[in-house]
């Protein structure tokens, strides 16, 4: 059984210290009845695996601990995807007030109307809701805000960044999220990574030997549930052979899990496309439209930095584009990231996440 999400049990790192912290202030407000003076709604944003969900669920529990009386809420992304009916056609010939009428005719949810009033709010993932349930969250924050109620908010990007890969939420939204405490958090590098897998084994008593773990801290590049379950499967390794386990032993079985990790053409595409919400196929295509020459242009930028090809290859597998293509597209996101701090963060972070 995995063990609760506490503050506790969260390791603090340099890619998330800020986070915590904010979250350790967040808990002591709300302690001393303070929590009206915190800049809200808090928001954290990272990729994948740093943490997010983890000192969210953390902050709810320490609350619980302190307060069985307190109302807390989560919120999660599926939440918002039934909250209202689809658009229904209007009947032929039926007056367009009836219509809009027989449409407005919904119940709000019980978990919408408990958020608002909600003594601490938690709504996770907002990259993912809904165009049509935008303006709903929308009123939700501002009710908090108006009555000073605590907020804290996750998304794999910061409010700049999901203006720009996810309009469809809107620019009232994402001003909402600008207007509190924006923090984000890191991708692990390897000595953070390091000390993880160190604190897991550590938490099951395991006594492994410090050249494996410094392995998997450089090749296994995901986040703390990634390694946390590296050090299960040691675990079980180490029962079934009986005996202690050697550099040599583990990294057959780990094999599969470093070669899929590893930087390629395919998984800079595949990953550059998504951060920016386009199709993969768009990529290797000859349209030149903004939102797909820059991706394009990154995932150029990326390979030439984390792979070994060569820049023809770089332009072949990228739709058939030449050297002096992929040429060019590297040197213009070096000069643009210099001038652009959307764009450079955006770049440091997959450049992290990928490597």
């Amino acid at each position: 059984m995995q063990a609760a999400a506490t503050l506790a049990r969260f390791l603090e790192t340099p890619e998330n210290h800020a986070a915590f912290t904010a979250i350790q202030d967040v808990v002591s407000a709300c302690r001393a009845k303070a929590a009206r003076g915190l800049i809200m709604p808090l928001v954290l944003h990272g990729p994948g695996g740093t943490g997010k969900t983890h000192l969210a669920t953390a902050l709810v529990h320490e609350l619980m601990r302190h307060d069985v009386t307190l109302a807390l809420r989560q919120i999660s992304a599926n939440d918002w995807k039934v909250l209202l009916p689809p658009p229904q056609p209007r009947p032929f010939g039926t007056p367009s007030r009836f219509a809009d009428a027989a449409t407005d005719e919904h119940e709000e949810p019980s978990w919408l109307t408990d958020a608002h009033s909600a003594d601490f709010l938690v709504i996770e993932d907002v990259q993912y809701v809904p165009a049509r349930a935008a303006e709903a969250l929308v009123q939700l924050l501002d009710a908090r805000q108006a009555h000073e109620l605590p907020t804290l908010l996750t998304a794999r990007f910061g409010p700049r960044q999901l203006a720009q890969q996810s309009p469809r939420l809107g620019a009232r939204l994402t001003a909402r999220l600008a207007a509190g405490l924006v923090i984000a958090l890191e991708p692990l590098q390897s000595s953070s990574r390091l000390l993880l897998l160190q604190e897991f084994a550590q938490r099951r008593q395991l006594a492994i030997r410090s050249e494996i773990l410094q392995w998997l801290a450089t090749h296994l590049t995901g986040g703390g549930r990634q390694l946390e379950g590296a050090i299960a499967q040691l675990d079980t390794l180490g029962k079934l052979q009986r005996q202690p386990l050697q550099l040599a032993d583990i990294r057959p079985h780990f094999r599969a899990q470093v070669d899929a990790l590893r930087p390629s053409i395919e998984r800079i595409v595949q990953h550059v496309a998504g951060h920016f919400g386009v199709e993969p196929a768009e990529m290797s295509s000859r349209r030149r439209l903004r939102s797909i020459l820059v991706p394009r242009q990154i995932s150029m930028y990326l390979a030439r930095k984390l792979t070994r090809h060569s820049l023809q290859q770089i332009g072949a597998s990228l739709g058939g584009h030449d050297h002096s293509t992929v040429l060019h597209a590297c040197r213009k996101i070096e000069n643009t990231i210099q001038q652009d701090a959307l764009l450079s963060g955006s770049v440091r972070q997959l450049h992290a996440e990928l490597s």
